[in-house]
């Protein structure tokens, strides 16, 4: 006989709406604007930004806050490849 075990959900997950399954497929409502210092800001509509530097040695960072930070950095190197680091 088997024994039953309640299990209950201690922290909410993300709702299965409308707007959830537009996110997913790239859809999702976002703001694009410029910052005094001509960096792109996005912000979508559960208020995480995303910020897109170009830096001055060509690189470009973008950092996501949301639930936690996120920061990608791509370089472009001298020998026609592409590197990215994930932090």
């Amino acid at each position: 006989m088997q024994e039953f075990i309640d299990k209950t959900a201690s922290t909410n997950g993300t709702p299965l709406n409308r707007a959830t399954m537009m996110a997913l497929q790239g859809f999702e409502a976002i703001n694009t604007t410029f910052d005094s210092e001509g960096n792109i800001v996005e912000t979508n509509a559960s208020g995480h930004t995303k910020k897109t530097v170009f830096n001055p040695d060509g690189s470009i960072s973008e950092t996501f806050h949301g639930i936690k930070i996120i920061t990608k950095t791509t370089t472009f190197n001298s020998d026609g490849s592409i590197s990215e680091v994930v932090s």
